[in-house]
This record gives C-alpha cells, structure tokens and sequence, in this order.
C-alpha cells in the first residue's frame, strides 16, 4: 500500500495543488512548533500560513484566465495598490502624496515577485 502511496505522489508531484498543499503543510508544521517551543498559543503567527493560500489561490486565478504576462503584471499591480491604500487608510498611516508614492514602488515589487513566482511555480505544469 505505500509503494502505491509513493507512486501516486511521483506521478502528482508537478501538479499546482499538490505543490501548495506541500507547502502549506510545510510552513503550517513548523509555525506549529516555534509555537510550542516558544510556548506562545498554537495559532499564533497563522497569517502567513493564510497569505500563502491567498497568493497561491491567486496566482491559479490569474494563471487559468489570464495568459498575458504583461496584463498579469497590471492586475497584480492594481490589486496591490488598492489593497495597500485602504490598509493605509483604515490604520491612519497616510501621511501626504508621497505615502502612494511609496506604496506605488512596493504594489510595483509585489507584481514583479507575483509574475516570477506564476512562471516558477508552474513552468512545468502545463
């Protein structure tokens, strides 16, 4: 029964949802331990586990009706920099015009690191 176990997970290693669960489970283990060594609450510090999901969800979006890289790049961009502005609004950080200057450059890096992550992470997927 393992050696099937085993087989199985050979022949479904490069698919998308396998890769995430891998890593999910993953990052979610080891959260789990620092946890319990540091005595800290066992959900503690969770929110990275949840961004993970949310990138990894959304980068299958854009890979499955999306196929232009540059449009990937603009929608991850614009979807950065609205998310960005309405933490900054709702935290009272803002402080001028220069406030979406830099949130500009950071939703800029973010898009670039979503388009590299879409073609590493499933360049052998199709």
């Amino acid at each position: 029964m393992l050696k099937n176990y085993i087989n199985w997970l050979k022949k479904n290693r490069n698919k998308p949802v396998f890769r995430m669960i891998f890593i999910v489970l993953v990052v979610t283990f080891t959260t789990l331990t620092i946890n319990i060594i540091q005595g800290d609450p066992i959900l503690q510090n969770m929110d990275f586990t949840l961004l993970l999901i949310g990138m990894y969800g959304y980068i299958l979006l854009l890979l499955k009706y999306i196929h232009q890289i540059w449009l990937q790049f603009l929608i991850s961009f614009i979807a950065a920099f609205i998310i960005f502005t309405l933490q900054m609004f709702s935290d009272g950080s803002y402080a001028d015009y220069t406030s979406f200057i830099v949130i500009g450059g950071v939703a800029l890096f973010l898009a670039f690191i979503m388009v590299v992550l879409i073609k590493a992470l499933f360049k052998n997927s199709k």
